[in-house]
């Protein structure tokens, strides 16, 4: 069987009773009719496929919205134990263009799991709250959404921002100081095309390090890549704009293009 078939004890909307179906329609709360169409729509298809704006524009944080702390809180700990290995192992974060099609299958697959997930809920507190009018108070208190809980994880993903980018510098420091003083020393010695590996082997997209566009572009400048050695010297310029001796090389370089 495949991934996208059916299990059997899957359970879609149009199997559920009124009973609960109605149940289900005050534990989601706000924006219930769009949830119940939604729900609707993937009872008549094999695949639990169904976009989600909400998820793909908010990601984590419509997780915590609808209150599926789990979810949100599982994955962020992927994401975590991810970039720490990539920091010690490569010596920086991934980009987040890396994670971005994880985001895209949590939006293709967010309606089923609130569908899942309310009904998990729904069931639970009908064992706990035999007499209807208490199970729906309590499915309005368990259910809906939760601005508090979204601002909450919004506070966790700014510590953990702060967090790996402090591990990062941290840790490519200690591992690029020592490798541009190499370098720097080949470039010093006429060992351009060794200093240039190194160069680009330690560059960071995440961390700036100035002096390594400077350098590289006088070795492109000494080697009469002058285009290339532009495109390096006006990178370190955006970094250290006020330094006179680069806005010196940069106009004898376009002069040289020229």
């Amino acid at each position: 069987m495949s991934w996208f078939n059916r299990n059997k004890n899957d359970i879609k909307w149009a199997e559920l009773d009124e009973e609960t179906r109605e149940e289900m329609l005050v534990f989601t709360g706000k924006r219930d009719e769009v949830y119940e169409k939604k729900w609707e729509k993937l009872s008549s298809k094999k695949s639990p496929i169904s976009w989600n704006w909400a998820a793909f524009f908010l990601s984590l944080f419509w997780f915590t919205y609808r209150k599926m702390n789990v979810y949100a809180y599982v994955f962020l700990s992927i994401i975590v134990i991810v970039d720490v290995l990539s920091v010690l192992i490569f010596k920086k974060a991934l980009p987040g263009s890396t994670i971005g099609p994880a985001y895209i299958v949590l939006a293709l697959f967010a309606n089923k799991l609130y569908f899942d997930f309310a009904l998990n809920k729904v069931k639970k507190l009908k064992n706990l709250y035999p007499d209807r009018d208490d199970r729906f108070e309590a499915l309005r208190k368990r259910g809906g959404v939760s601005w508090l809980f979204a601002l909450l994880f919004v506070l966790v993903m700014m510590v953990y921002g702060f967090g790996i980018t402090y591990l990062e510098e941290e840790v490519y420091y200690s591992y690029m100081e020592p490798k541009f003083t190499e370098a720097a020393e080949l470039q010093d010695s006429g060992k351009l095309d060794e200093a240039m590996d190194i160069y680009k082997d330690i560059e960071n997209d995440n961390v700036a390090v100035p002096s390594i566009h400077f350098n590289k572009a006088l070795i492109y400048e000494e080697e009469g890549e002058y285009v290339q050695a532009l495109r390096e010297i006006n990178t370190y310029l955006n970094l250290e704009a006020d330094d006179q001796e680069a806005k010196t090389i940069k106009e004898e370089l376009k002069a040289k293009i020229d």
